[in-house]
């Protein structure tokens, strides 16, 4: 089978280095783990990919749900349900790999998801968010990037999401 790679462009900068950057580490392990699951024919490398996936998606989002809170996002409950069904379909794959003898269904709409869907929320839903955060941290006479520090550095301190 195929896999369709996934190469950061562009077109998927927010203009903030934090979200930036995670995009990016999400991309990079994301590649590493598919390309691992496709060439082994081991259903715990696929066990691997889903527990990075919902450390990672644990993480960010919260560290996104957290910054539109504190700058007050007007969209901050759709973005959330955006969230929350990424979530909610990396759970069931889960489920899906744990009692199926198909992990090559799995695979394919493993990568169907994090190729369309997630590059598509960064490009649409994260681009929306991260302007309206640099024009709030303007407003505020604020540094963004500094800002996103302390809430990151008070999410690990409370250990949980927003």
């Amino acid at each position: 089978m195929e896999q369709e790679r996934i190469t950061w462009k562009n077109d998927l900068d927010t203009g903030i280095q934090l979200i930036d950057s995670q995009h990016k580490e999400f991309i990079r392990l994301v590649n590493s783990l598919l390309d691992s699951s496709l060439k082994a024919d081991d259903s715990q490398t696929l066990v691997k990919a889903f527990s990075f996936l919902r450390y990672y998606v644990g993480e960010h989002f919260s560290v996104e749900e957290s910054a539109m809170i504190a700058y007050g996002y007007p969209f901050y409950a759709m973005h959330k349900n955006i969230h929350d069904s990424f979530r909610e379909e990396i759970k069931a794959m889960e489920l899906t790999l744990r009692t199926s003898v198909s992990q090559h269904e799995v695979v394919i709409k493993l990568n169907y998801l994090i190729v369309n869907w997630f590059m598509n929320h960064i490009k649409v839903e994260d681009r929306k968010l991260c302007a309206y955060l640099a024009s709030q941290a303007q407003d505020r006479h604020e540094e963004l990037g500094g800002k996103l520090d302390q809430i990151v550095s008070y999410f690990f301190k409370k250990g949980g999401a927003a």
